[in-house]
């Protein structure tokens, strides 16, 4: 599909996609029809399908809407002048803290475009947007790699990050976290276990 030029049909893709994201958020993606999402995105059926074939043809473009946004904020995040300072450690910790809030956040909408994510013919543009998330994630840790202990520091660090951050979605977005132990308390024992990996020594 090519991508609007004028900017009513710009407007109107836009209204598109928020309505998708939105009634992904609130019920079951297999449940939602098209004639829901005219009705959400206040725009007629045919303006629709003459822009979409289908859910299948929505999917991959609010999931980069999604990731476009989720990269906006983790630039704002890591930007913040307190982490200046801050060792790793203290930004492995803030990093799984905020990143497990954004997960419960959009709990349903996340497990409806992971569904769609694998089952999409085309799985690169999004495997691409998520790389572009981690990287900025690993940079911004990879700034005190003078702390990690572990014989292959960055390849350590990218490996534990992935894994880590991987394990917290799936407790997240499938209801994995044990009850008894709690999201705070879960997000913080993979801190300690991603950073006794790292070989941080002075880990909390």
């Amino acid at each position: 599909m090519n991508p609007p030029r004028q900017p009513r049909s710009v407007a109107t893709q836009e209204r598109i996609l928020a309505a998708t994201e939105a009634l992904l958020a609130e019920g079951d993606p297999d449940l939602m029809t098209m004639e829901q999402v005219a009705e959400r995105a206040h725009v007629s059926i045919g303006a629709i399908y003459k822009r979409f074939q289908g859910k299948s043809s929505l999917l991959p473009l609010v999931l980069d809407r999604v990731h476009q946004q989720q990269l906006a904020r983790l630039h704002e995040f890591l930007g913040q002048e307190r982490w200046r300072d801050a060792g790793l450690s203290e930004r492995v910790h803030a990093l799984l803290g905020v990143f497990a809030e954004s997960q419960v956040a959009r709990q349903r909408l996340i497990r409806a475009l992971v569904v769609g994510h694998w089952q999409s013919t085309d799985p690169v543009p999004q495997e691409a947007r998520a790389a572009e998330v981690m990287g900025a994630m690993h940079a911004w840790l990879s700034e005190r790699t003078d702390e990690i202990t572990h014989p292959d520091p960055r390849g350590a660090l990218s490996l534990g990050l992935f894994t880590t951050l991987q394990t917290l979605q799936t407790a997240i977005m499938l209801g994995r976290v044990p009850p008894a132990v709690g999201l705070e308390r879960f997000t913080g024992e993979l801190a300690r276990m991603f950073l006794a990996y790292l070989g941080v020594t002075h880990a909390p």
